[in-house]
């Protein structure tokens, strides 16, 4: 649409365009204004067609920046799984680590490892560490979810801005032509 626009005002400027203007104009702008066209109402086209064509660009820029904003929220979301497997990863060392230091500490000091203290002392880092992967996993599944819908509203986001381009290039378009139909 924009090769028409500029092969338009191509012509217009051109030298036979120049001369098919000048021989308008010197014949008083007769033929120019008995057509009912005149320089203003070409440019005004002109104008109209580019504020059309402005309109919807300006609607699929601000689509394209949102689902490029979409697909970084995917890709967070893969992240934050990745991230979510190395917390819990790290909560299990963390449960062997102590588990083992306890361990040693009781064996150290000739206590009976499958009984008694020790073992409730065991149990009990068991327990930390199931809450703790429990509560890392809801966690991650709660941050998945935020990021999945901050990308559909990202995508119904860029969807409007479409239409919205559209619905105001065709606005200006009309307010341009119901303009130039009071003027001829």
């Amino acid at each position: 649409m924009a090769e028409i626009l500029i092969g338009s005002i191509a012509t217009l400027f051109s030298s036979g365009g120049a001369a098919a203007a000048g021989g308008a104009a010197a014949a008083g702008g007769a033929a120019a204004t008995g057509a009912g066209f005149s320089l203003s109402g070409i440019l005004q086209g002109i104008a109209t067609v580019g504020g059309l064509v402005a309109s919807i660009g300006a609607g699929e820029d601000d689509a394209a920046a949102k689902e490029l904003a979409a697909v970084d929220a995917e890709r967070e979301t893969q992240l934050e799984t990745l991230q979510g497997i190395e917390r819990r990863r790290s909560i299990r060392v963390a449960m062997r680590d102590a588990v083992g230091a306890q361990d040693a500490a009781y064996a150290s000091s000739g206590v009976d490892l499958s009984f008694g203290t020790a073992a409730q002392a065991r149990g009990e880092a068991y327990r930390e560490a199931d809450l703790g992967i429990t509560s890392d996993a809801g966690t991650e599944m709660t941050r998945v979810s935020r990021l999945s819908e901050r990308a559909a509203n990202y995508r119904a986001s860029a969807k409007r801005a479409k239409s919205m381009g559209i619905f105001r290039g065709i606005t200006g378009a009309a307010e341009q032509l119901a303009s130039f139909t009071k003027r001829y």
